[in-house]
């Protein structure tokens, strides 16, 4: 008697693929920021973007794998380990935002809820780079600015990822429109 080994089920094999792919593609892109050390905010952040066609396509939870295995993947072989953080703090929030926005109707305690959650991951990320891992590059930096720019630093940063924010829903009005077609032509 042959026993098969192999999954036989071709969604599943479909959600591997894209996921794998998702994650392939942004690694490549986060691995980028250690060669260009000014991507070190904007990789992350392009990374995520990634996110829609897993997300739209195949689910929340393969968001979620596709996210956290880019994030182990960058944390353990990225040389810039500020972009990874940056990733791991800040990247899952194309998963997190339409059911926030759907959530909470208000405008301004939408606005609200969002500063603050970005906030405290900014927040998070810098206090496990100064703190536990000592990134010495960093804590000289953050040093070199001072305390009021620091804390003008993190608060453009915040004032980035609300913008950020802003953005991914025409962003993603334009993969429906555009690109979502072609993918699910794909996956058939």
């Amino acid at each position: 008697k042959k026993v098969l080994l192999v999954d036989t089920d071709p969604q599943a094999s479909l959600t591997v693929a894209l996921c794998g792919m998702a994650a392939a593609l942004s690694a490549v892109l986060l691995l980028l920021s250690g060669v260009i050390p000014i991507a070190t905010y904007a990789t992350p952040l392009l990374a995520a973007l990634l996110l829609f066609p897993v997300r739209l396509e195949l689910g929340v939870k393969a968001g979620w794998a596709a996210w956290l295995t880019t994030a182990v993947l960058t944390l353990l072989l990225g040389l810039d380990k500020e972009a990874a953080l940056f990733y791991a703090f800040v990247g899952w929030w194309p998963l997190v935002k339409w059911p926030l926005d759907l959530h909470i109707r208000r405008k301004g305690i939408r606005l609200l809820v969002k500063t603050g959650i970005f906030a405290l991951c900014v927040a998070g990320m810098y206090s496990i780079i100064v703190w536990v891992l000592h990134l010495d590059a960093v804590t000289a930096e953050l040093r070199e600015m001072g305390v009021w720019m620091t804390a003008a630093f993190l608060a453009g940063l915040v004032a980035c990822l609300l913008l950020y924010d802003r953005l991914l829903t025409p962003l993603s009005l334009l993969y429906v429109r555009r690109f979502q077609p072609r993918v699910r032509r794909l996956l058939r």
